[in-house]
């Protein structure tokens, strides 16, 4: 039984498989509910303020120390996020973060905005949500103002101030930011050349990590035969290869031209997709 300091009422659903590090806070200002899916880390001494809105956070997510999620309407981040160090996501007007969102140390993402006395007149008050598309990379120090909405696989550089809206893969920079046009992170890549390389980074790690590798024209077989679960994990190129191998097997089933898995919660599915969700590939669980 993991031990939390809580305070206030409300109601904390954490997945056994998820990792809690110390003086981690859940501190209800009014009822609210908070969850943290599976197989998600949580760093030294992050804080979770919750004054009404629910907090959800979905699979593999990252959250590293002294992190601090507030949340006043809701907060919904996806699965394979990270959050660095010392970063602030506010909820206060609600936040929706996508899938496979990077964001750096001492980054503050803001859906609200409070100074000066409205009895003297001061406009700085207002809630607006965020909405944070899949991808998105914030590289470190970066800041989003209220009601901004940031398109997939956007990019912002070092230390971007973020005031307004920016398209899908646009990639931005500056205090305010700005679209660098002539600059691009991403490249159009087959699904004959995704299963190249995923067959490249699985043959080294079977070898580094002395598991058994099959390999056919369009699935790899992974294994460990030391394993004590008899957990076994299973690529397939297509589709309709994944959807039958999961009708007739109990192994974990990954699909590389959708990118999903069927959650066995074996001790290899765990390490194969650990080591590959950094920055090679991220699969989803299925369904979503």
């Amino acid at each position: 039984m993991k031990e939390y300091k809580i305070s206030g009422n409300g109601n904390i659903n954490v997945s056994k498989s998820a990792k809690i590090g110390n003086d981690v806070q859940f501190i209800f200002q009014s009822p609210g509910n908070i969850s943290i899916g599976d197989y998600c880390s949580i760093g030294d001494g992050v804080k979770f303020i919750c004054s009404g809105g629910d907090i959800f956070i979905d699979d593999w997510t990252t959250l590293h120390d002294n992190c601090l999620v507030l949340s006043g309407e809701y907060v919904k981040i996806g699965e394979h996020c990270w959050f660095g160090q010392n970063s602030v996501i506010d909820g206060s007007g609600g936040i929706s973060i996508g899938r496979g969102v990077r964001v750096g140390m001492y980054s503050q993402l803001w859906s609200h905005v409070a100074a000066g006395e409205q009895i003297e007149g001061c406009t700085l008050f207002g809630r607006r949500p965020v909405d944070i598309g899949d991808d998105v990379w914030l590289v470190g120090s970066c800041i989003v103002a209220s009601g901004v909405t940031l398109g997939k696989r956007t990019v912002a550089l070092i230390g971007s101030n973020i005031t307004k809206s920016f398209p899908p893969n646009a990639v931005i920079a500056g205090s305010p930011a700005q679209e660098k046009s002539n600059l691009s992170f991403y490249k159009d890549i087959s699904l004959d050349e995704k299963w190249d390389l995923l067959k490249e980074w699985m043959q080294a790690y079977c070898v580094d990590g002395g598991l058994m590798l099959d390999v056919t024209e369009d699935f790899l077989h992974v294994r460990n035969e030391k394993s004590t679960d008899g957990g076994e994990v299973v690529f397939s190129k297509y589709k309709d290869g994944a959807m039958d191998m999961r009708l007739k097997s109990l192994s974990t089933v990954c699909c590389v031209e959708d990118k999903t898995y069927n959650k066995k919660f074996s001790e290899l599915e765990y390490k194969v997709l650990k080591f590959l969700s950094g920055n090679k590939a991220r699969f989803n669980k299925l369904g979503e």
